[in-house]
């Protein structure tokens, strides 16, 4: 284990004291009830304890976390799961947009799992999710590009972005939002952020364009 990874570790464990460590040849797992309270504007605080099991890759943190239920599985009804039973705690490149606000693994915690974990205890009681509901899989990280841009025009939206991705940010090429207006006078602040995770965006483009 890295000096990065074990600092990182440590402060987890001192901020939750009811995970613990486990070390194994394929990652580092950190195992047990994660405790947290909660809330989203205009709604209410939810306190709550979940088992979880959070896999810490050796290659963190290029490569991020993955989280599982413990001894249990999430409802049915919420479909935010992954197919190797992960939660699907965000698109892959917003995930990496979130983590990066707080580059650690408590960042990791609380900018991912606990909301991932207020949202679903909040549709266990309420049946609706607090943060607006996003489709699973494709349509999912589609709605979200369209969603960065406030555009539901995904051919532009997509063109505009393999092109940025391609050849590199410009600021006098239209914005991808389809405005006319120059990225640099519109939605230069998000597709810079896009920008900085290019191999995560490429590889999403490329469910979408075929060349």
């Amino acid at each position: 284990m890295n000096k990065l990874i074990h600092e990182q570790i440590q402060a987890v464990l001192d901020s939750h004291p009811n995970l613990w460590l486990v070390q194994n040849g394929s990652d580092i797992l950190l195992s047990g009830s994660l405790h947290f309270s909660a809330s989203v504007e205009g709604k209410e605080t939810i306190t709550a304890n979940y088992d979880v099991k959070i896999s810490v890759p050796y290659s963190y943190p290029r490569d991020l976390p993955k989280v599982f239920p413990s001894g249990y599985s999430l409802d049915k009804r919420f479909e935010h799961t992954n197919p190797d039973g992960s939660f699907c705690l965000a698109v892959p490149i917003e995930e990496r947009e979130l983590f990066e606000l707080e580059p650690s693994l408590l960042g990791f915690i609380n900018n991912l799992i606990v909301p991932f974990l207020y949202g679903y205890s909040y549709f266990l009681k309420y049946g609706e999710h607090p943060f607006g509901e996003r489709e699973h899989g494709n349509k999912g990280i589609l709605d979200f590009y369209l969603d960065t841009f406030k555009s539901r025009d995904a051919r532009t939206v997509l063109t505009s972005l393999h092109n940025f991705a391609v050849h590199g940010y410009r600021a006098h090429e239209k914005c991808p939002c389809g405005s006319g207006k120059k990225v640099l006078k519109c939605h230069q602040t998000e597709l810079k952020s896009l920008l900085k995770n290019k191999e995560l965006l490429m590889a999403d483009l490329a469910k979408f364009i075929t060349r």
